[in-house]
């Protein structure tokens, strides 16, 4: 309710601050400026916390208005002058930006701003910002992109986020953004150092038609199996509402879509789209449904690897180059796929108790999933109303110890790092379900259209010697997708970790969930809005005093340079416009001033289009007339007025 009463005290704000600017003839141009500087005040006197883009929006819209009504005083609109009005302005504000950046760097010590969390979450709000201009278009759903600390309740539309057409409708998952990295706050994609480092790796890799999105048809094709999906088909996405930053791919890929060209390190993590606006059309070859058998899949690639023969179509070649090439990923995906932070080793330790001696081997999976989903369901909440966790602090250690509630983004963060704890490479990913209602009654070439509430984020674990593959790791989920027998085919070893003891009662839930806007609150302040703001608004100022100042001394530079010219002809060509200027400007003058404007008016039609010379007497007359003129003005002018015409309109 707080919300929405802010905005509509913002949109009443708005339309008044806007009457306001309009009223030319009531020159509110210093109204409209108090006007913007009281809006901090009513927001202290309401209690309301600003949207950040409303408001910043807001202000954008006041200077921007501002700068026009000065720039165009008297003029009609949709003249030349407007555009001008506004490139100036928004020239302005792109400096007043900056100068205000560096003035609070400078205003603040370096090590303070460089962990204000205000500055932080500024700055972070600006990047968010972009990458909703460049990819979001509309918000089909919640998905953080792997940004934790700003996820708060799922929501989601019904519209539809991505339409798909099969040859063989099946369900399958989609994954968009692939996290590897985890910093206690956000999931991140290999990073660019690291992609650079294992360049040479990959550019052999690929070379030789291996990529970990292709991985699991490349260990379809070394065994003879007629119940497994061997058929390939052309999958076509066109992306509605989603994301446009990624191309959302099944696991079952054959090739990368089409067009896609640059791969690298990356490229295994997260495929993202080429073009300044992503791409929302795409298409690409895949298999049916892998992941449903994955268990008997890997079960036999496994024997086929172990015996070293050809049990599959690919003969011996094709069983040794495969071996050779997965363990070389196998390697990379070792190194980069476990990382833990040493706060959630001990938690994990503490919680699941013992997970084994990683440099021995991992725990086998089936142990590992049936201990994570054990625990996650026993001692957790799924609540699609959660609050966003913007304090200090690990956000899994906050959800498994004091939150206790969560949605899919928080128990597939929380089950990807404790696949960790147990030694298997395990990513965070977020995408689109085509889950086996979407497809019934489908036919070839149908569009199944999958809607923004098939937004889903879950984990994926590196089965060695198969590839990657998605877990449900989220109750609430459980039999929405097809789900492998976990009893059969996972046969890898390692020391098993210990058991966890079992509990009788559910832990009881926090009864005082904070709010949005409390956390909101507590985080940045009134006080913290107001010294930005403030700090921002006299930047502005000041840029602005030494702007209009600066161009007044070189437009009176150039006028005198004029006036005082040799060429008599000239001086009294450029007086007599400077006269003309002034005249036009201002609404009556006495008798006699009129009537020297008129002898000069005729002056310099002489002096422009006549061959006949200008004498001394009538230069000295056109240079009268200007003093006369601008004595009345002023005089018939009030204060604020003359200003306007001093530095503003430059006419003196």
């Amino acid at each position: 309710m707080q919300m929405k009463s802010w905005q509509s005290l913002f949109s009443l704000a708005l339309h008044v601050g806007c009457l306001a600017a309009q009223s030319q003839k009531l020159r509110l141009y210093v109204l409209l400026l108090l006007f913007a500087a009281l809006l901090p005040v009513v927001l202290v006197k309401t209690n309301l916390l600003p949207d950040t883009r409303l408001c910043l929006g807001f202000y954008v819209g006041t200077l921007l208005e501002l700068n026009y009504m000065t720039k165009n005083k008297g003029e009609k609109s949709g003249t030349a002058s407007d555009v001008s009005a506004f490139c100036a302005g928004a020239l302005g504000l792109l400096l007043v930006f900056a100068a205000g950046g560096g003035f609070l760097q400078n205003l603040v010590p370096k090590n303070d701003y460089q962990d204000s969390k205000l500055v932080a979450n500024a700055k972070e709000e600006a990047l968010n910002g972009l990458l909703r201009l460049r990819y979001k278009g509309q918000k089909a759903n919640s998905l953080p992109d792997g940004n934790l600390k700003q996820m708060g309740s799922w929501s989601a539309s019904s519209d539809t986020a991505l339409e798909v057409t099969m040859e063989q409708p099946s369900s399958l998952y989609l994954r968009g953004f692939v996290g590897s990295v985890y910093d206690g706050s956000s999931w991140e994609s290999i990073s660019t150092e690291k992609a650079y480092e294992e360049k040479d790796l990959f550019y052999w890799l690929h070379k030789d038609g291996f990529y970990g999105e292709t991985q699991l048809q490349n260990a379809r094709n070394l065994i003879q199996d007629d119940s497994l999906s061997s058929g390939a088909e052309t999958i076509t996405i066109k992306n509605k509402t989603a994301s446009s930053k990624y191309l959302y791919t099944p696991y079952e890929l054959t090739d990368l879509p089409e067009g896609y060209t640059g791969e690298n390190a990356q490229a295994d993590s997260t495929l993202n789209a080429r073009g300044l606006f992503g791409k929302r059309t795409y298409r690409f070859s895949s298999l049916g449904n892998l992941v449903s058998d994955f268990t008997t899949l890997g079960a036999k690639v496994y024997q086929t690897l172990t015996a070293g023969n050809s049990a599959g179509e690919g003969g011996v070649d094709a069983v040794s180059i495969y071996r050779s090439q997965e363990s070389y990923y196998n390697t990379f995906v070792y190194q980069e796929d476990t990382a833990l932070p040493a706060s959630l080793k001990t938690l994990f330790q503490t919680e699941l108790g013992d997970g084994g001696n990683r440099d021995e081997g991992h725990t086998d999976y089936y142990t590992a999933i049936t201990r994570i989903r054990s625990y996650l369901e026993k001692n957790m909440t799924y609540s699609s109303q959660t609050d966003v966790f913007s304090e200090d602090g690990d956000f899994t250690e906050n959800f498994l110890t004091t939150s206790k509630i969560g949605h899919s983004v928080h128990f597939a963060t929380a089950a990807a790092l404790m696949f960790r704890y147990y030694g298997i490479p395990a990513r965070y990913v977020e995408g689109y379900l085509i889950t086996p209602q979407d497809i019934e009654g489908k036919q070839a070439g149908d569009t199944i259209e999958i809607p923004g509430t098939n937004g889903h984020a879950w984990t994926e674990i590196y089965v060695d010697g198969l590839g990657w593959i998605p877990l449900e790791m989220t109750p609430s989920y459980y039999g929405v997708m097809e789900e492998a027998n976990l009893k059969t085919g996972l046969e890898a070893k390692g020391k098993l970790a210990a058991s966890i003891p079992e509990t009788e009662s559910q832990p009881p839930v926090e009864e005082n969930i904070r709010t949005n806007f409390s956390l909101k609150l507590a985080l940045f302040g009134i006080e913290k809005f107001l010294l930005l703001f403030l700090i921002v608004f006299d930047t502005f100022m000041f840029l602005f005093i030494l702007a209009v100042i600066f161009l007044r001394a070189v437009t009176n530079r150039k006028r005198r340079k004029c006036f005082a010219s040799q060429d008599t002809k000239m001086a009294v060509r450029a007086m007599a416009g400077y006269a003309r200027t002034l005249y036009e400007h201002g609404e009556q003058y006495s008798q006699e001033t009129t009537l020297l404007y008129k002898k000069v008016t005729k002056i310099g039609q002489k002096a422009a289009f006549s061959t006949h010379p200008v004498s001394a007497s009538e230069r000295h007359d056109t240079a009268s007339c200007i003093r006369h003129l601008k004595k009345e003005l002023k005089a018939s002018a009030s204060w604020y007025d003359r200003w306007i015409m001093k530095y503003i309109e430059r006419l003196y």
